[in-house]
């Protein structure tokens, strides 16, 4: 992870490329970059960005497309808490954007503290990112209880089409193209339901599976241990 500073201190033009389970990360490394006064640019190429996200810091500069004139690339693949290690080992003092950028992190990390992952050196960084200023209150409002209609009706037609295979071990949805447009949802808002299903007893394993496609799998989670 030195080598991303050490391209940083060297290019002129940044370019952070990131999934859309990475936008607490990168808006936390952009931030720093523009305080080094870095030309930078944000790329998600996701198709669809959940609007959980539209709190954090710069997220209205997301480009969806890639900069060719950008002279060090970043494919950003890391955790909050790894990038938080990062900028505490490397004396990089974290403001009050980044730290927000990273708590709201720490949360889908593990599903609001509640997954299994979950260790003291969480609970730790999280309380050091608040005395950092984070925002705690707004991460929890938008990524733990922002739900919308349209995400609602398509749990309740997960929930319906729900069955436990495998002595209770596997929790199997059905989903097609029709749910998402009777519903108006998006794919990725199926992933809270997949997360709450590996809270059951005796569930190790939540997937989804595509009727149009001959069962094929769309998502897959799996209980840490």
């Amino acid at each position: 992870m030195n080598n991303i500073l050490d391209g940083i201190d060297n290019a002129k033009y940044v370019m952070i490329v990131a999934d859309a389970k990475n936008l607490s990360c990168a808006s936390a490394l952009y931030t720093h970059l523009l305080r080094m006064h870095k030309k930078v640019s944000l790329v998600c190429e996701s198709k669809n960005i959940d609007n959980k996200f539209s709190f954090l810091p710069w997220f209205e500069k997301i480009k969806s497309g890639r900069i060719t004139s950008a002279d060090f690339i970043i494919e950003l693949n890391i955790s909050s808490l790894e990038l938080y290690d990062l900028f505490n080992n490397s004396n990089i003092k974290i403001n009050h954007k980044m730290a927000t950028a990273l708590y709201s992190g720490l949360l889908v990390e593990t599903s609001g503290f509640l997954n299994s992952s979950v260790s003291g050196t969480i609970f730790a960084a999280a309380k050091e990112l608040i005395e950092c200023g984070a925002d705690y209150k707004i991460c929890t409002d938008f990524i733990m209880k922002r739900a919308t209609l349209c995400a609602l009706r398509l749990k309740a037609i997960m929930l319906e089409k729900m069955i436990l295979q495998n002595s209770a071990k596997a929790a199997v949805f059905y989903i097609c193209d029709d749910d998402l447009k009777r519903t108006g949802a998006i794919l990725q808002e199926c992933d809270e339901v997949l997360e709450e299903a590996l809270m059951l007893p005796y569930v190790e394993l939540s997937v989804l599976l595509n009727l149009d496609n001959e069962y094929e799998v769309l998502k897959l989670k799996v209980k840490e241990i």
